[in-house]
């Protein structure tokens, strides 16, 4: 058993921050106090005099590509490079080759990460138009899978889920938290064929015209309203327009609330203005935004709004 104990650092948690020692016996934190005597001999002792200690980092959106795409990366590459990073967990997403519609591709997935990842782990169940039957499965294991990942836009083939008897039958019976990216795919569409209409070449910087507020708006809006209906537990992913803010509220309670919301530190960091420069990135969904809807927190925030 390994036991460390690290003397007279810096504890960064919860809004403050205090000098203490910390007591860690087999990858665990048995003890916090402003004094911790070395126990035996065994023990490890670190000086962390003038360093910081932090929580470590929940990852609850990652797109690893094992399996299918393993010429890439891996599940013991990234989290490699995830702990590397101060990421101690992950939830990884369903879109690899094939996704993980199945109860037991899901099943492969949690088992290469049992013997290869170097975080804590966890995979979203994949959704498509046909396979609800077998996505509610996932309610037996509801206390061991993160959630279930439905694409409402922004996905090609199987993963985009577009037939509301499939998104109403799964926000009113899955049990399991139901974790979005919304973007109205028909409105998507629509712009694009304005702009292309228009007879211009396209270019990075219309890439947050056609992936407008609106489509973001009204997708969230729409998944908000099914997940009322049926008091689902919602998280939508990434929001990145100031209208769906509007979706939200901070009058309650979090351990209260059944629909959370999420943004992306390049949404906060980023604007339209970028694409000139920054054109490399542009593929990125959703979009950066304009300036006067991009950056209005003043600083990075993983969690900005919940309802």
């Amino acid at each position: 058993m390994q036991i460390y104990l690290i003397k007279n650092i810096q504890i960064v948690n919860e809004g403050s921050i205090k000098t203490a020692d910390v007591l860690i016996k087999n990858g665990r934190i048995e003890g916090i106090n402003s004094q911790i005597s070395r126990i035996n001999s065994d023990v490890i002792e670190i000086n962390g005099e003038g360093k910081y200690l932090f929580p470590g980092a929940i990852d609850d959106q990652v797109h690893f590509r094992e399996p299918g795409l393993t010429h890439k990366a891996t599940i013991y590459t990234e989290s490699k490079a995830a702990v590397t990073g101060g990421v101690t967990s992950f939830m990884e997403m369903p879109n690899t080759i094939p996704p993980a519609f199945t109860q037991e591709l899901l099943e492969e997935k949690y088992t290469i990460a049992s013997k290869t990842s170097l975080a804590n782990y966890s995979f979203y169940m994949g959704v498509s138009n046909n396979n609800a039957d077998e996505v509610l499965k996932t309610n037996d294991k509801r206390n061991e899978v993160c959630g279930i990942k439905i694409f409402m836009g922004s996905s090609t083939g199987n993963l985009l889920v577009d037939n509301p008897l499939t998104l109403d039958r799964i926000f009113r019976e899955s049990e399991v938290l139901i974790a979005t990216h919304c973007e109205d795919e028909k409105i998507i569409r629509q712009n694009l064929e304005k702009l292309k209409a228009t007879g211009k070449e396209l270019t990075a910087a219309d890439h947050p015209f056609i992936r407008n507020d609106e489509a973001c708006f009204e997708s969230s809006l729409y998944a908000i309203q099914i997940a009322k209906k049926y008091n689902t537990r919602l998280h939508i992913l990434h929001i990145s327009t100031e209208k769906e803010l509007q979706l939200f509220t901070n009058m309650m309670p979090l351990k209260d609330k059944r629909i959370t919301a999420e943004v992306c530190v390049h949404h906060l960091h980023f604007t339209s203005d970028d694409y000139a420069t920054l054109a490399t990135g542009s593929n990125a969904i959703p979009p950066s935004r304009r300036p006067t809807t991009a950056k209005p927190y003043g600083k990075p925030c993983w969690t900005t709004a919940w309802t």
